[in-house]
C-alpha cells in the first residue's frame, strides 16, 4: 500500500476527502497534520507488528565488536549466530546494543525494525509501506482518531480512538505460529 492510498482510506474515513483537490482534501489543517500522525500511528504499530529484517555482518579482525544500532532503522535483536571463517559456530557475548565476537567471521543476524520515516516531505505515490495488511488494515482509525482529537463539535475522535484501541488488542503480533517437528518412536 503507498501513502496516497492510505490517505485517501483515512479521508474517506472521516469524510474529509476531496476529489477535485490534488491535495486530498480542503481542510488545511488536515493536511499539514496528515504525514506526522500517519507516522506517529505507523511506528506505534510497527512495535506491536514488528517487521522483521535480516543481514549477515562480515567481522574482520580490527573490529570484533558489532554496535547492533548500526543496522538501518534497527530495533529489536531477534536471533544472533557468529561462524567463524571454517563455518564453525562460536560463541560470542552481547552487552546492551553490542555483540563482541572472539574472531574474524560472519555475524548471522535477525532482527526487528523500524519502518522507514515519513517526512513532510515524502512522496504520496512513492512511498510504500512495510507494516503487514493486518496493522495497515486498522492505521486509519488510530490516525483518524489523532486527527479528530481536538474537534469538540463532534465525538468522532472519541469513537475512532475506541474502534483503533479495540482493533489493536486483536492484532496478531505473529507472522507464523512457529515450527513443529514430529518424530516416530
Amino acid at each position: 500500500m503507498t501513502l496516497l492510498e492510505m490517505k485517501k482510506d483515512i479521508l474517506r474515513l472521516i469524510e474529509e476527502i476531496s476529489d477535485n483537490n490534488d491535495k486530498l482534501t480542503d481542510d488545511p489543517d488536515i493536511e499539514k497534520k496528515m504525514n506526522g500522525v500517519i507516522n506517529l500511528i505507523m511506528l506505534e504499530l510497527s512495535r506491536i507488528k514488528r517487521i522483521p529484517g535480516r543481514t549477515n555482518k562480515v567481522i574482520d579482525k580490527e573490529n570484533l565488536i558489532f554496535d547492533v544500532r548500526e543496522l538501518e532503522n534497527f530495533y529489536q535483536l531477534h536471533n544472533v549466530a557468529f561462524l567463524d571463517n571454517n563455518g564453525e559456530e562460536k560463541e560470542f557475548d552481547i552487552f546492551e546494543s553490542f555483540i563482541e565476537v572472539p574472531c574474524e567471521g560472519t555475524l548471522k543476524l535477525k532482527y526487528y525494525k523500524y519502518p522507514k520515516r515519513i517526512t513532510y516531505e515524502t512522496k504520496d505515490d512513492e512511498y510504500i509501506f512495510e507494516l503487514s495488511e493486518d496493522a495497515l488494515g486498522i492505521m486509519p482509525y488510530g490516525v483518524a482518531a489523532d486527527l479528530l482529537k481536538n474537534d469538540v463539535s463532534s465525538n468522532y475522535g472519541k469513537i475512532y480512538a475506541e474502534k483503533y484501541e479495540s482493533m489493536k488488542q486483536m492484532l496478531d503480533p505473529r507472522y507464523s505460529i512457529g515450527m513443529i517437528y514430529i518424530e516416530e518412536a
